[in-house]
């Protein structure tokens, strides 16, 4: 199995989630690029150099933004399904990296 491909796909759909609803809302595009930057370098460190060590880094860094989806879905009283949207994808992508690094420590 190659997590690295559902890793990158993940990675981009976040990416275009984020964008899109960043946009619906009306978050400066300053905004949306600073949130952007960590998972564009990620998404380029994996894409390039996959290793065990940077997907348990990016584990971390992901719960970061687990707890800001968090906070948009279960604290708005009307959150958008583009919300609901992205922290199904921050989970999926949090869990294809936990296995992805499994899967990397088990390649050597």
């Amino acid at each position: 199995m190659n997590l690295r491909k559902y890793y990158l796909i993940l990675i981009s759909a976040l990416l275009v989630t984020h964008l899109f609803q960043g946009l619906l809302i009306g978050t400066p595009l300053i905004g949306i690029f600073i949130w952007s930057l960590p998972l564009i370098i990620f998404g380029y460190q994996a894409y390039k150099n996959p290793s065990a060590k940077l997907y348990q880094i990016f584990g971390f860094i992901i719960l970061i933004y687990f707890m800001s989806a968090c906070l948009i879905v279960f604290g708005l009283p009307d959150a958008s399904l583009l919300s609901w949207l992205e922290l199904i994808e921050i989970v999926a992508l949090f869990l294809v990296a936990v296995f992805a690094a499994r899967e990397q420590l088990n390649v050597k």
